[in-house]
């Protein structure tokens, strides 16, 4: 007897999202560090932003006001991981290395034995909803 795969709703969207969210909580613990303060080394890791591009896409990206993801900044700032230039300092760049080291295995595991075109098609599905949801907050 097999069980039919529920549909995908926003429920079950938000169990896995906040299920995967808590393992990385937990390693940012251990380090002292903020999910938001994460996110903005995770960017500046990639390369160059102005301050007013990096407070506004992270805001925008996880729906919080410029004013937290500011407050977040000049405590990363503040405790030396970021450069008044908007670099890492060499301590925010270890302390991003050290994340990744830690939750890679995670994201491995989380991903592990999923075909390529499951991963794929959830992806469109994915930024589908995301383009939805931003749409209606902008008319809201």
């Amino acid at each position: 007897m097999t069980t039919a795969t529920p549909p995908v709703t926003g429920a079950n969207l938000g169990v896995a999202y906040f299920a995967i969210r808590k393992n990385l909580l937990d390693v940012l613990d251990d380090y002292d560090l903020t999910f938001e303060q994460s996110l903005l080394l995770n960017y500046l890791s990639r390369g160059d932003a102005t301050r007013a591009e990096l407070i506004t896409t992270t805001a925008g990206n996880i729906k919080v006001s410029a004013a937290e993801v500011e407050s977040h900044l000049d405590a990363a700032i503040a405790r030396g991981l970021i450069a008044d230039g908007l670099t890492l300092t060499s301590a925010g760049e270890r302390l991003q290395q050290q994340i990744t080291e830690r939750s890679q295995p995670l994201t491995r595991t989380f991903f592990a034995d999923i075909p390529a075109e499951d991963l794929a098609a959830t992806a469109r599905v994915l930024a589908t909803l995301t383009e939805r949801a931003n749409a209606a907050l902008a008319t809201s």
